[in-house]
């Protein structure tokens, strides 16, 4: 039987009407990529955090906002159709550091990530098996010194872009020195468990973060790993899936959002792998 969605029109007198962008875009080099974030069973949402490999980080551009384009063209024959996700927009000016940038990202595999300013999630667009590559073409004229930027992919997917609520990742995950350890805005949002040779219970020992935030567990293992276990831990409440107890093996990962409650703080399980 066909498991399929309703759709109502979205409140608001102008559906439809352009959702103006940030002028920043974030970038991933999809080889960069340690864990990629699940899709629920609709095939659109992500569950959890882009997981990076030691020593990564995203990347940012600036762009013309005006200029900003997000597209999907759906091709093939019947029984054949795959989806195509392509991103255009425009950098200003010919300096160094914008010809440094397009020379850098020049075939590598990409994920780009944008916001809009009425939305309360991100749009990622490439896929872990079909990522976008950069095309991008210049003008240096009487009329304008600009570049024009095209990320499009090469294979071609089936899934829709992905609405990301998820963090964006400019530095190093913190590395807790205990099971023990404060969950805030200076820590961020990843957290590398530290390896243990007698297992400790996960118990965060403060929660800063604010309703909705994704906070990412990342294993270390060792001889008696730590674990993360439904009910109270340090100063939250956790909710697993099923109850099943999370183990911090070595490169093992877990999401969970935060949910405020007032005096009660939540951690509530989105996936695992």
């Amino acid at each position: 039987m066909f498991a399929g969605v309703d759709f109502i029109r979205p409140a608001g007198p102008s559906p439809a009407g352009a959702a103006a962008k940030g002028d920043i875009v974030t970038i991933i080099a999809a080889e960069d990529i340690a864990v990629w974030p699940l899709r629920d069973a609709k095939g659109v949402k992500m569950l959890g955090n882009f997981v990076l490999k030691e020593g990564a980080r995203m990347y940012k551009f600036s762009q013309t906002t005006s200029k900003f384009n997000a597209s999907t063209e759906v091709e093939g024959d019947e029984d054949a159709y795959t989806i195509k996700h392509k991103v255009d927009t425009e950098i200003p000016g010919d300096s160094l550091e914008v010809n440094e940038f397009l020379h850098a990202w020049m075939g590598i595999n990409a994920i780009v990530i944008f916001d809009s300013c009425q939305d309360n999630f991100k749009k990622a667009y490439g896929t872990k098996c079909a990522p976008l590559q950069l095309k991008p073409t210049g003008q240096d004229n009487n009329e304008a010194r600009k570049k024009m930027v095209s990320f499009e992919q090469v294979a071609k997917t089936t899934l829709q872009p992905g609405h990301y609520t998820g963090a964006l990742i400019f530095a190093e995950p913190y590395t807790a020195a205990t099971a023990a350890f404060a969950i805030n805005s200076a820590n961020g949002s990843h957290y590398v468990v530290p390896a243990l040779d007698v297992t400790a219970a996960i118990a965060p020992t403060a929660m800063e973060l604010t309703n909705g935030q994704i906070v990412t567990f990342i294993g270390s293992g060792g001889d008696d790993p730590a674990t993360l276990t439904q009910g109270t831990a340090g100063v939250v409440e956790v909710l697993l899936a099923s109850g099943t107890t999370w183990t911090a093996l070595k490169n093992a990962v877990i999401h969970l959002q935060v949910f405020d409650a007032g005096d009660d703080k939540y951690l509530i399980e989105l996936s695992r792998s």
